[in-house]
Order: C-alpha cells, then structure tokens, then sequence
C-alpha cells in the first residue's frame, strides 16, 4: 500500500491517504504481510482494528477474506453481518454479505441480499455486480430456469467492461446457440407500456429500473400491486409474469402468462405470452416422455463382439479410437452399436416407409484395470442399453436373444436408469433413421424428408396438455381455444427448430383454424436483438435496412430458425452491397447450406459459385478457393453418380495436391466415408507443374500459397 499521505487512498473512498486510513496504515500493512504465512495472526490483527476503527469497511474486507480462505466462512459471516447492523447500506459489505450467502446458501435463500446489493452497488461497484450475476446465471441455467438464465447473463454483460465482457459476451452467444433448448428461452421479451394512469404509468417506470438492475423480484411486487389495483389489464400480467420467470419462479410465472393470454387484445402478443407459458408448463410437468440406459453385465467380451457382428439387426460405430478409451473406472469403450428397428433387406432401397430406424444405442466396455474397477464395484464387463422408454424393453428383449448365456445380469436384477427426459409433444419426432448402404445421401435425404410430414402428422393428433388432454385437431374448430391453438403451433416451431426442420407452418395453421401472425413493423433505429424471437417470423425482411438484415440473418442462424434464415439470406442477395457488408463469402455459404439440407442442389452449387467470385480478391483467396472446392465435394458426394464428380476430383488433385500434399488425406477421407473409395484413382497423375512464375511448396517449406492456414473440413459451418 502506498505510503504518501497525499495520494489517494487504496480503500476506494477517493480520499488522500492522510484523511482516510493514514492513522492505522502501519498496522493494516503489518496485517497484510502476516496474511501471507501466519494467517490466524492477521485475523486477530483484523479483528483488534476493526474494533479500534469500526466505519472502516477496507478492515472489513480483508477480514473476511482472511477468513474466507482459511475456511471459515461462518466467522466471516457473522463478522459482515455485524458490521452490517451499523453500516446497513455500505456497499463493500453489501457485496461481502452477498457473495458469501450467495455461494453458501444459494440464489432462492439470497434473493432478498442480493437484490439490496444490486440496487446499492450497480453504480458504484458495476463489475462485482457482473460477477455475481455470472454466478447465478449459472445456477438458474443448472436448475433449468432458463429465461433467468440468460437474462442474469445478460445482466453480467451490461454490467462488465473490457476483457471480462467480451468473454461474458461470448457465454451468452455460446447459451443463444443452444439448440437443445427451447429457441423462446434464448431471447429477450421487452415489458410492455402500463400507462393507464398517472400513478400506474409511474409504478412501471419504477419496476422497469428495477428490472435494468436484475432486481426481479422488487419489480414482480410492484406488478402484482398493480395487477390488483387493475385486475383486467394484461400488460400488467405480462410483466409481472416475465419477471417471475426472470426471477427463477416458474410455477408463478406460468400462471400469470397463462392469465396474460387471456386479457391481451392483441392477439399475437397474447399467443406470445401463451406460448411461453405452456413451454414453462413443459419444463414443470412430471408427465415426460423419457429414455432410460439399463446395464448388463457379460462373461467374455471377444465372444460378444462375435455374436452381435453376426446379428443383421446391429450395426456397428466408430466414432472413436476404442482402443485408447480407458475410463476413470477401470473400464474402457471395446464397442458401440445401434439397433435397427428392422434388418436391411433392400427393399427399403426404394421406398421411404421401409427406411429402418435406430432404436437404441449398444455400448460395451471390458475392464482395462481391475483394481480401479473392482474399487468402485464393477466385477465384469458389461453392456448398456440406452434407449426411449417406449423402446427399452424391447431392445433388452432382442440384445439378451442375441447373447444368450453370455449375459450374466438377471432379468430381477435389471435397473433402469433415467438418463434424460423431454417434453410428451417431441415424441412424433424422436425418429433417427439409418442410411443403408446403397442408398446415396442425397436420396437418403429425400427418403427422410418424405418422413418429415409424418411426424408433423401424429403431433396433430396427439393429446396436449395445455389443451386438456385433447389435440390441436379435436379442438380446430372451438373458439374458445384459438390463443391456444396458436401457442401449440409456435410449441411446434421449437420442437422443429430443435430438430432442424422447416415444416409448411403455413398449411398447419390454416389446417388448425390459426389466423397468419400480423406483420410487424420495424423501426430503422431498432436493434434486432431487441425484438422476441417469436416475431421474426411477423418481419417483411424487404423493410429492414441493411445493418438490420445483417442483425436478423445472423441471429436467426444463432437461434436455428431456418425458415427466416434463408428469407434473411435471399433478401441480402438482392442487395449487392448488404452481402458485401454481411461478408458475402459467409452469406453465400449459409445459402448453399440450407439449398443443400432441402434438395436444391442445383441452388447449393450456384450459391457456392458466387461464395468463389466473392472469395476471389479477397484476402487469402488460395485458402478459400480450396475450401469451396473442398465443400463442393462434400456435397456432390452426395450422389455418387453425379456427372461433375469427377472433374471436381480432376480439378483437386491439378490446383492443390502438388502443393498441399496433406489434402489427399483429406479427400480420401471423405471418399471413404461416402462410400466413394474407388474413385481414388481420379486423385493420381495430373498436373506435376505448378504453373509459371509458382513453385512447388511442400510442408517444412519456409513459404507456402498465399492464405494458406486452418481449412474447412465437411461438417463446418
């Protein structure tokens, strides 16, 4: 700590040294130095000053950090707690107390602190506000409460600065990018305007600064102050709902939405709140479908592994090297396998229906190391069955048909283990077909896309519970369900966005008596991130200027929603210098992507033409170029018959093969896995000169190809 009496202070107070803790400095300096290897003695340093000059919360801190890292946080507790008693609203201990209830005792019993703190301490102390708010977006996001999740997360942000937040930038972006979740709970809800009357527009303003602060619960009492002073007013159910939500209440949350739904004139707002309540619902209701995994124990794993090769109902994966898996347990990955609903006959080769199906996942593991294993239980090698709890009693009935006397676990001595759950609607699309040899990708493709309409199909008759247990068919045409109806069908839009599908939601929704959603206008001052991911599907993309496009291509890609990223991206096409500002390599890809995962394939090579002019004069061309050409082939590999194949390989093996020789791996590769291998010989021969005024580069050289570095490989994005 500085000596001079007229610099500034290191407390933070913003005193010189001289008028603030100049009388103790030597001994808080004393105490510092004892902390390092005699901490006891800096504690009771700590303590004897904080007695002689009890106002001065720097003793305060190190006090308990002191004892915070000898593990005594009760001591530091109840030290912040009594200073607490003189000092209620002093900030650094405001921040002691709510760190450690916070990691103590958790978000729901430090709700009360840790609100006070961020109402006293977001101005003067943003960055421990950020940290706090890191930690229990973390929790919420561990207990499921994921609308809190992300809004804490983005409380972090708001709050941080410099390196620290672009890193919490980046969780946030990582948390939006979850596909696994539902794309409603990976977006911002705004609150709507409560203005009814002087005091009511007053109450809101209060509640919304409340909310700025992450003060969620403060601003849900207001809510509910004015839900009962103007009981019909939807708005006001809104709020009070989100920020339940935002708050960790889910039970509550739901029921005020539910009620928001019912009260809101504006039809697509209150589909809205319907929609997010019934996904609420989802997340609280014990009625799942779920999938189990039940383990098995065997007697010789070689005499297995010769039984289940023989069965036509198995197939074997590789995803990775077996041989080099070795668990903490003991244990080691010897094999993986699928089950087929059905063996390959080839009839399946032309029609769709017959396409077999992956029913539940084998995995075998032998013992590598018997100490570690038997330390821990494990006596055998041992099978598991994983599989949907529709399905796993059927693939235990065919796996012990199959090994017979080699399966030592009894049928008494099964144990199901839950090993994840979903929502009872996801069950028309828990559907993992299987590619048969002889079947291209492009035509398996096509097979499964035929199998799309079926799901949508058994999800239209399947019972829903925020219907009463009647499906969205039974009720088509009653009224008094339309808000309803309509959330079930953005429930629809999740479970396709999670599944990477694009269904006609045009035809479900005529079909269900559902009106289209209103167009909705976009400000040219509006930032994108700002709107409900539930409207983008109400945008007119030609409305939106170029930045906005930019803003609506790119989070629709981060929230999966196909069907606006390829409006996003066909409008920025029609706009020379919005693709250029997108970066039009990037926006000519995502294109060719999506025109490939829908058959367009003819639009999928146009599109990665145009990706090769943009690339052209752009900085590190050679690498881009090679990249195209790379994922070209992973597309015409798709069909294995396609006419232009071969002059891609030609065209490969004359412009990179002499000068990147590892490439060859690459493409060899990827002819293996497309079955494809016997067009390695289209690899051999052709141009050995590099072309005039070039020379041969080798890896080791000291130069290599403008732009060479880091190359796409089939499966980026």
């Amino acid at each position: 700590m500085a000596n001079d009496p007229y610099s500034t202070c290191p407390c933070g107070s913003g005193k010189k040294l001289k008028f603030c803790c100049g009388d103790f400095l030597p001994e808080l300096q004393r105490a510092f130095r004892l902390r390092e290897n005699q901490p006891e003695a800096a504690v009771k340093l700590f303590r004897d000053l904080l007695r002689k000059h009890p106002d001065k919360d720097v003793i305060l801190r190190e006090l308990t950090l002191t004892l915070h890292d000898l593990g005594l946080t009760a001591e530091a507790r109840q030290a912040v707690a009594d200073f607490l008693k003189s000092h209620p609203d002093q900030p650094t201990a405001l921040l002691s107390m709510a760190e450690i209830c916070l990691q103590q005792d958790g978000f729901e019993a430090s709700r009360r602190i840790l609100h006070r703190t961020f109402q006293i301490c977001s101005k003067s102390q943003p960055s421990a506000i950020s940290f706090l708010a890191s930690i229990i977006a973390a929790e919420m996001g561990r207990v499921g409460c994921l609308m809190a999740a992300r809004e804490h997360l983005s409380l972090a942000v708001r709050m941080s600065s410099g390196e620290r937040q672009k890193n919490l930038v980046l969780q946030l972006v990582r948390f939006e990018s979850e596909s696994r979740l539902p794309y409603l709970f990976r977006s911002t809800y705004p609150l709507l305007p409560v203005s009814w009357s002087e005091q009511a527009a007053q109450q809101d303003l209060r509640a919304r600064k409340l909310s700025l602060l992450g003060c969620w619960e403060p601003a849900a009492i207001i809510y509910n102050r004015l839900a009962d002073a103007y009981p019909t007013e939807g708005a006001i159910w809104y709020n009070l709902g989100l920020c339940q939500s935002w708050d960790g209440r889910l039970a509550e949350s739901a029921s005020s939405l539910h009620h928001a739904a019912t009260l809101l004139s504006d039809f697509d707002q209150a589909v809205t709140a319907e929609a997010l309540a019934q996904q609420i619902d989802g997340q609280l209701s014990a009625d799942r479908f779920k999938s189990y995994a039940v383990s098995l124990e065997v007697r010789s794993v070689s005499e297995l592994l010769t039984r289940l090769a023989a069965e036509p109902l198995l197939h074997r994966n590789d995803s990775h090297d077996h041989e080099h898996c070795d668990h903490p347990d003991g244990t080691g990955h010897a094999a993986e396998m699928i089950l087929l609903s059905s063996a390959i006959s080839g009839e399946e080769l032309n029609d769709a229906s017959l396409l077999p199906e992956s029913i539940a996942d084998i995995d075998l593991f032998d013992i590598t190391d018997s100490g570690k294993a038997v330390a821990v239980g494990i006596h055998h090698p041992f099978l598991q069955i994983s599989a949907s709890e529709g399905l796993i009693d059927t693939a235990i009935v065919r796996i012990r048909a199959i090994a017979g006397d080699l399966i030592i676990t009894s049928g008494d001595e099964e144990e199901k283990e839950l090993i994840s759950f979903d929502r009872p609607e996801t069950r028309p699309f828990d559907h993992r077909f299987f590619c048969p040899s002889g079947i291209t990708q492009k035509r398996f493709r096509e097979f499964t896309r035929l199998r799309a309409p079926q799901a949508v199909e058994e999800w239209l008759q399947l019972p829903q519970t925020a219907l009463g247990g009647s499906s969205v068919l039974d009720v088509a045409n009653d009224d008094s369900f339309r808000i309803k109806r309509a959330a079930c069908v953005i429930g629809l839009m999740v479970i396709a966005a999670r599944n990477d599908l694009a269904p006609d939601f045009a035809a479900v929704r005529q079909r269900l008596n559902v009106p289209v959603p209103a167009p909705r206008e976009v400000p040219e001052h509006m930032v994108m991130a700002s709107i409900p991911a539930v409207d983008y599907e109400r945008i007119d993309v030609a409305n939106l200027t170029d930045t906005q496009l930019h803003e609506f291509t790119t989070r629709c890609s981060v929230l999966g929603l196909r069907h606006q990223i390829r409006a996003g991206l066909d409008e920025l096409t029609k706009r020379p210098e919005g693709i250029k500002g997108y970066d039009a390599r990037r926006g000519w890809l995502m294109r060719a992507a999506i025109a490939r995962a829908e058959e367009e394939y003819d639009l999928a090579y146009d599109c990665l033409n145009r990706a090769r002019e943009s690339a052209a004069a752009a900085p590190e061309a050679f690498r881009h170029q090679l990249e195209l050409d790379i994922r070209e082939l992973s597309y015409r590999l798709d069909d294995p018959a396609d006419a232009e194949l071969i002059t891609l390989l030609h065209r490969i093996r004359d412009r990179y093969l002499h000068k990147i020789p590892e490439i060859h791996g690459v493409i060899l590769e990827q002819l293996q896995i497309a079955d494809c291998f016997h067009l390695a010989s289209e690899l051999e021969g052709g141009l050995m000169s590099v072309g005039a005024g070039s020379s041969l580069w080798t890896p080791g050289a000291d130069s290599e190809p403008t732009g060479t570095g880091k190359l796409w490989m089939p499966g980026q994005e």
